[in-house]
């Protein structure tokens, strides 16, 4: 029987909310330790390929899904599929990163991460961080990093509620991260714009056990 915590011994992982600055953060850790970067959302094609109805049932049920299509949904059901879609996913993630990781380290980024999934695979408590975004700055930053976002808002009848439900799905998502992460005893850096990247890469670096702490 395989041993993941064993095999992902060399994967460090970078998960949190959106509009916390994840991609920008891994991109500089990889370059500047040597990391392998694996980017969750970058997997998404590979993973809609190899997604099984009998094991994967929830992604599958969102992954041909539209934005507009799952906007429109209630915000609560939003994020119950939503982490059944991460929860399916994650057995695909693992598998990319047995792979992986057996040419080296890796650092595995992305939304979907869910600190419950991730803990049982550490081999220490610094090896894994979660960026979570204030709900202001999510919502500052969210129309400006997704130009899709406004694209899609136009074709609504009522733009205004469909954003609003949208961000409230991300800050609850974003709110069950932290205190999942939290309780597990795990890293949690809040995420409210005032830091550069470089700055909070350097948190970063230290939470993954990167850097010695100052």
């Amino acid at each position: 029987m395989p041993d993941l915590r064993r095999d992902l011994a060399r994967v460090r992982w970078l998960g949190g909310s959106t509009c916390a600055g994840k991609t920008s953060i891994a991109q500089l850790l990889a370059a500047e330790h040597g990391l392998r970067l694996y980017a969750c959302d970058d997997a998404f094609d590979d993973h809609r390929r190899r997604a099984r109805p009998d094991r994967h049932a929830g992604f599958r049920r969102l992954m041909d899904l539209s934005a507009a299509e799952l906007a429109l949904r209630p915000m609560d059901q939003q994020v119950e599929d939503l982490t059944a879609f991460y929860r399916d996913q994650m057995d695909m993630i693992v598998e990319d990163l047995l792979a992986l990781s057996a040419n080296g380290p890796v650092l595995a980024e992305g939304t979907g991460l869910l600190p419950e999934l991730v803990a049982p695979l550490l081999t220490a408590r610094r090896r894994a961080v979660w960026l979570i975004a204030t709900p202001e700055l999510r919502r500052r930053l969210y129309p400006q990093r997704s130009p899709w976002l406004q694209e899609m808002l136009a074709g609504m009848e009522e733009p205004g509620e469909v954003f609003d439900r949208w961000m409230a799905r991300d800050d609850e998502m974003a709110r069950q991260r932290a205190g999942q992460a939290a309780a597990l005893g795990l890293a949690v850096v809040a995420v409210d714009g005032k830091l550069s990247i470089a700055e909070t890469a350097d948190t970063v670096a230290r939470g993954l056990g990167l850097r010695n702490e100052a």
